[in-house]
């Protein structure tokens, strides 16, 4: 039977009909007979109730295939229609975004779901759906670090605050992602470290988040907020117990940041191996947010061993110009992350020690942590 014979059956057993036609084309899938059948099942003389019906059985029939082609062709078909048939739309665009995103091309997977009409006054959309598509929209974005949009999408899906626990661990995940590419990497590191707790997330993905975590914290700004972060993480029994924790010396550069001790060459060499490129992006100054957070945390290390140091003593440790430790300092110590002040007559800085009480507190805390830790090493041999 073909599409014209098709229009003379009778009413009642048209359903019925058209699914056997389309179960015939679906065996050998010939292009021209979908295209003809995808034509002639949006026209207006089968009436909208049967037109529906025998689309979404074409949809459900041709769930499996990967030819994009036929999704896009049924796209453009149902382009003159989009009010009557939203709900089609609407798997069809994820239908396409699936084979879009099998192939890798994350741009027009994202674009194809931002199609997705979301508002409706001829259907109901649950709020659980929407959440669904703005997260893996985000997703997409994030593979192609698009930020900026990246982060609207997930405005909308915060705002829509999910009750469902795996898309509250998602929205969580990507969260922590927008903040890490936007660089701002404690809050980013805080909701790693939140992600890495959560039972119902499987043990590798916990410690890839805790990883993560670490990372982050190292590469934020040196100030007493990090400070608190990276003994947080320090004391993490995690991190001293999982394999994945010394790779690329994270557990090494994190023990060396917490205890106050200078970083070398060496071992940030190591750990920058470790970092994505968004981590590695160029700062105006032609240096490295690592860089940049290796030079902070060595500063504020140099003043916990100084009274008093020139500019140009602070520039030979720190591996930078004279001029250039200056102005790293002045910058910490205008923004409350060191306690100090500049002489530029003499060209000195005098540090202002911390309270002393504090510094045994934390020296003493952190000799007992090495110890639990070897403790623990002779009980398991």
């Amino acid at each position: 039977m073909n599409l014209e014979q098709l229009t003379q059956v009778p009413p009642k057993d048209k359903p019925a009909a058209y699914k056997q036609y389309i179960q015939t084309i679906l065996v050998n899938q010939p292009i021209d007979q979908i295209k003809s059948f995808i034509h002639h099942s949006v026209q207006d003389s089968l009436g909208l109730v049967l037109s529906r019906q025998i689309f979404n059985e074409f949809i459900t029939a041709f769930e499996s295939t990967t030819d994009k082609n036929v999704w896009i062709y049924a796209l453009e078909q149902l382009s003159a229609r989009q009010v009557p048939f939203e709900e089609q739309i609407s798997l069809i665009r994820e239908k396409l975004a699936d084979i879009y995103q099998e192939e890798e091309n994350w741009q027009e997977a994202a674009n194809v779901l931002q199609g997705i009409p979301m508002e409706s006054t001829s259907r109901t959309i649950s709020e659980d759906y929407k959440i669904k598509i703005y997260l893996r929209i985000v997703q997409l974005l994030l593979e192609i670090e698009d930020n900026v949009s990246a982060d609207a999408y997930l405005n909308r899906a915060t705002l829509l605050n999910p009750q469902d626990k795996q898309m509250s661990i998602l929205l969580l995940a990507l969260q922590a992602r927008s903040l890490d590419f936007k660089r701002q990497f404690v809050p980013s590191a805080l909701k790693y470290l939140e992600l890495s707790y959560i039972v119902e997330v499987d043990i590798g993905e916990r410690l890839a988040a805790l990883k993560s975590a670490i990372t982050c914290a190292i590469l934020a700004g040196a100030g007493p907020q990090r400070s608190r972060l990276l003994a947080t993480l320090y004391k993490d029994e995690r991190v001293r117990e999982f394999s994945e924790m010394k790779e690329g010396g994270v557990a090494d550069i994190l023990e060396r940041m917490y205890l106050g001790r200078l970083c070398n060459d060496q071992q940030v060499a190591e750990f920058r191996n470790t970092l994505k490129t968004h981590q590695l992006a160029q700062l105006a100054d032609g240096s490295t947010v690592l860089d940049r957070a290796v030079m902070e945390h060595n500063l504020l290390s140099a003043s916990r061993l100084y009274n008093n140091i020139t500019f140009q003593e602070l520039g030979n440790l720190l591996s930078i110009s004279a001029e250039q430790a200056e102005t790293v300092a002045r910058k910490m110590i205008s923004e409350k992350r060191m306690s100090g002040q500049i002489d530029q007559i003499d060209k000195l800085i005098y540090f202002t020690k911390t309270n002393a009480l504090e510094t045994w507190d934390s020296h003493i805390a952190g000799l007992c942590h090495q110890l639990d830790g070897i403790v623990g090493e002779i009980w398991k041999k």
